[in-house]
């Protein structure tokens, strides 16, 4: 993943115009530095990570009528804190809470402390299918853990952000997920009443961001999956199958991943090969060892080796 730096409030003011829309942009103090981590899922749909110091931004009338985009962008908090105004109503965010705001009215975005950590999602309005009046009520208001399906999506904002090269191939259905599940958050929000899933790539996407987040736990299942998302095993088995995979495929790769990135630090930070087995959700050594020699062609112990070569 890319990262673009800037030193200096003038460059970020370009760098934020660049990937998001025109804006104003000052800093409290002399110094400021601060950096973003842009991936593009498709022409209508990125996710950026930033981290910055103290920085006030807005969305002018003037910037607004001398640029004609229509984008919604969330920004959800990861450090610090902030507030995101908009239509005469300020969102507080923290760690784990979110805020809408429309590109085609002013906003301002108020991150007066320091060690600034945010994920951005960058959306197309027509994306969503949802009507511009359930958009603008969500602007300008938090949207925290108590709005139904806002776990789903902040987790699956998280694992985009930390996913440091998405396959090319894929980044058009994470897209899609990724505005479905914020049409599914803002429906939520509104308090639509309706059951299920608005689709069944929302709840895909939803049931793997579980998978990630609990991945150490080694009695997860396809009956956990269930409980948590409130449809049958059969709808679990279903949705994988409709994607070419199984549950339990799904689930061991992802492991299987997460050990090979854990293993080449573990000497330099006192570990032990069972213990990255154990993080990963392989309880027993035995069998995390050949699940990792029949997907790596080596064992856990030899991983160091064939990774640096």
């Amino acid at each position: 993943m890319a990262v673009v730096r800037a030193a200096g409030i003038e460059a970020w003011q370009e760098i934020s115009g660049r990937y998001f829309v025109p804006l104003h942009c000052t800093t409290p103090g002399r110094a400021f530095s601060a950096s973003i981590s842009p991936i593009r899922l498709a022409p209508d749909v990125s996710v950026c990570r930033i981290g910055s110091g103290p920085v006030r931004v807005e969305r002018t009338d003037r910037l607004v009528r001398h640029d004609d985009g229509d984008d919604l962008l969330l920004s959800l908090q990861l450090g610090s804190s902030g507030t995101v105004s908009q239509h005469g109503r300020t969102a507080r965010i923290v760690p784990g809470a979110a805020a809408l705001y429309e590109t085609n009215r002013p906003y301002v975005l108020d991150h007066r402390h320091p060690g600034q950590g945010l994920i951005v999602l960058r959306v197309a309005r027509s994306r969503l299918g949802v009507r511009d009046r359930l958009i603008t009520g969500a602007c300008g208001k938090t949207l925290d853990s108590r709005v139904p399906g806002m776990g789903a999506f902040t987790g699956y904002l998280r694992g985009l952000a930390e996913d440091s090269a998405p396959e090319a191939g894929i980044r058009p259905e994470l897209g899609a997920a990724a505005a479905d599940l914020l049409a599914m958050v803002l429906r939520s929000f509104a308090g639509i009443g309706h059951s299920g899933w608005d689709s069944d790539r929302a709840l895909l996407a939803a049931v793997k961001s579980y998978i990630l987040e609990h991945l150490a736990d080694p009695g997860l299942s396809v009956d956990n999956l269930a409980r948590a998302h409130h449809v049958s095993v059969r709808k679990i088995h279903a949705l994988f199958a409709a994607a070419g995979q199984t549950p339990a495929a799904f689930v061991r790769t992802r492991r299987l991943q997460r050990a090979a990135a854990l293993l080449p630090s573990r000497a330099a930070e006192g570990r032990t090969i069972a213990a990255d087995g154990a993080a990963c959700g392989f309880a027993d050594p035995a069998t995390f060892n050949r699940a990792f020699m029949r997907e790596y062609g080596c064992p856990p112990s030899e991983w160091d080796r064939v990774a640096g070569q």
